[in-house]
């Protein structure tokens, strides 16, 4: 498959070649990496929180079939433990002038270009995430549960993927509604919603892609507010971009999502764009800017309010799989009127053990 959104996952989950005679390899039938990051922040208040993250993504299988899962333990910042599977899936996959994969079970993300490239931390160009994946918007129904713009979602059910060697297209059908999480290891979860995503992508040079999505779909169900009495829909659209060229690299995203409610619709937007420079063999340079903006529902009334993040880091890899990085940042979030700052230092470590 050629299509460059999932070249991540892609090659995470291919197989390593291992040799088997001279000048002959064969694919592993099994392959295994894992990664591991601490980071701990610091606020001007002098209060200090730190963050533990574990995984491992273990592929199974010959190339055309294969089962994938990654499982994952995270310590937040506030001292909660989670444990849970992200992804747990059998992807069918043939090559050829126009490719096509089918994920089946517990699929990677289908939605956004953020859940592809930047929750396993050494592939993250920064320390933290962006907000869209964690940050609950203001209240949009009364004392009901706040969506985020697009969650970090794994969700179950399948989709399908054609690329030739400069397009690609995909169709899903999902049970999760990208506004909200669910885990899979929870008790604790929102109701299941048949959500269908279509979306697709171009790639004119070597090193630029393009790429959209819409996804349709319920949010809130019956019963969840005191006011609402029927599931109420949403629409997200997404459209992200990523650029490589000799040591530079840059994504973005956009999103608007449009959420019907029991007062009428409203309407989120939010976008990001981060990048990293290599200065030298081991030194680089990231950086992130997003914006998310929502209303507050007060009563009959909305007000708008904006969340603002900056982030810059220093990158030093001490070796291949360890990198040390330094950064600060300023975040400003929906309702406050001025930035808190913050500096952070992290450890990741990351290895192909076949």
């Amino acid at each position: 498959m050629r299509r460059h959104l999932l070249s991540v996952a892609s090659v995470a989950c291919l197989a390593a070649p291992l040799p088997v005679a001279a000048q002959e390899a064969r694919p592993s039938v099994l392959a295994i990496d894992t990664a591991a990051a601490i980071e701990q922040i610091a606020d001007f208040d002098g209060n200090v929180a730190t963050g533990l993250s574990m995984d491992a993504l273990v592929s199974i299988g010959r190339p055309g079939l294969e089962a994938i899962v990654w499982p994952v333990a995270q310590r937040f910042n506030s001292g909660q433990w989670v444990r849970d599977v992200w992804i747990a899936t059998l992807r069918y996959e043939r090559p050829g002038p126009v490719g096509v994969r089918l994920d089946g079970g517990l699929i990677p993300s289908p939605v956004g270009l953020a859940n592809l490239t930047v929750r396993r931390p050494h592939l993250n160009p920064t320390i933290s995430q962006p907000s869209s994946l964690f940050a609950a918007l203001p209240p949009l129904e009364l004392r009901a549960p706040r969506p985020t713009l697009l969650g970090a979602v794994y969700p179950l059910g399948t989709q399908i993927t054609v690329s030739g060697s400069r397009w690609d297209a995909r169709a899903a059908l999902m049970d999760t509604s990208p506004l909200r999480r669910r885990r899979i290891l929870s008790r604790t979860n929102p109701p299941r919603f048949a959500t269908v995503l279509v979306g697709g992508g171009v790639t004119p040079v070597v090193g630029l892609r393009l790429g959209a999505s819409v996804t349709r779909g319920g949010w809130l169900r019956e019963g969840e507010g005191p006011a609402v009495t029927a599931t109420q829909y949403a629409t997200i659209v997404t459209i992200e971009s990523e650029f490589a060229f000799r040591y530079t690299r840059v994504a973005g995203e956009w999103v608007r999502d449009r959420i019907e409610t029991t007062l009428g619709r409203r309407v989120a937007s939010g976008w990001f764009v981060h990048g990293q420079q290599t200065l030298a063999p081991r030194w680089f340079a990231a950086g992130r800017i997003e914006r998310i903006d929502s209303p507050l529902v007060l009563q009959t009334d909305a007000v708008e309010q904006q969340l603002t993040g900056v982030e810059a880091v220093l990158g030093f890899r001490v070796t291949p799989d360890l990198t040390v990085r330094i950064g600060h940042r300023a975040r400003r979030t929906f309702g406050r009127p001025a930035y808190d700052h913050q500096a952070a230092v992290s450890l990741v470590w990351w290895r192909r053990w076949m």
